[in-house]
């Protein structure tokens, strides 16, 4: 089985999450997004990262009403799919289960469908259906129990480091797409790459440490 991260794995959308936090910035009276906000911005859930942005209070609530009916479509523009996604979800298909586990909440299903990928998932888990979003296992546990898998049958493709300490809490393995700093099994620098890995360790029905691990 196969679990992706989104946000910085199937999509580049760093600019698309400055757009769409300085846009709510911008509403409620605050200065654009300095560079750490913008790191922290990326690896977490939108209430987390609002809770960071505005501080606890009145302006926290009003922010989150006002995000719950935002049209996030307008900022899918300013995303980027990452090169041979395509290629490697039709690789995938026949052979595995294929899920998501993201730190976004209402905008991911809208999000796939934008670019026709509501199909490609057998099961998407987002922050909006846990208690507790990544790093916490929930997720990842939500997964593994639909699945009746065990963690040792998962690859987790993740690029920060909230999927590295997901994938630690939880024993699955753990590569690490364009970010070499991450403390991972393995290191991908594209899906073209990761799908070679693959090829050589994916049998019809999982994956397992044992088989991925150089």
């Amino acid at each position: 089985m196969v679990v992706f991260d989104c946000d910085g794995v199937l999509f580049d959308s760093r600019e698309a999450n400055i757009r769409f936090y300085n846009h709510v910035m911008e509403r409620f009276g605050r200065p654009p997004l300095r560079t750490d906000q913008v790191d922290y911005i990326h690896m977490h859930s939108a209430r987390e990262s609002l809770e960071y942005l505005l501080g606890s209070g009145p302006d926290l609530e009003a922010a989150w009403a006002y995000c719950q009916n935002l049209d996030f479509r307008i900022f899918n523009r300013y995303l980027r799919k990452e090169p041979g996604l395509d290629a490697l979800l039709h690789y995938l298909k026949p052979r595995c289960r294929i899920a998501l586990a993201t730190n976004r909440t209402v905008s991911t299903r809208d999000l796939l469908a934008s670019f026709h990928l509501d199909d490609a998932f057998d099961l998407v888990v987002t922050a909006a259906d846990v208690a507790r979003p990544k790093p916490h296992p929930e997720s990842m546990e939500k997964i593994l129990k639909a699945f009746r898998t065990v963690p040792h049958h998962v690859l987790f493709v993740g690029d920060s480091q909230v999927d590295a300490l997901l994938a630690q809490e939880t024993g699955v393995v753990f590569a690490a797409y364009k970010n070499p700093s991450l403390r991972a099994h393995i290191h991908v620098p594209s899906f073209a790459a990761l799908q070679v890995i693959l090829a050589g360790s994916l049998d019809a029905a999982h994956v397992t440490a044992r088989r991925v691990l150089p």
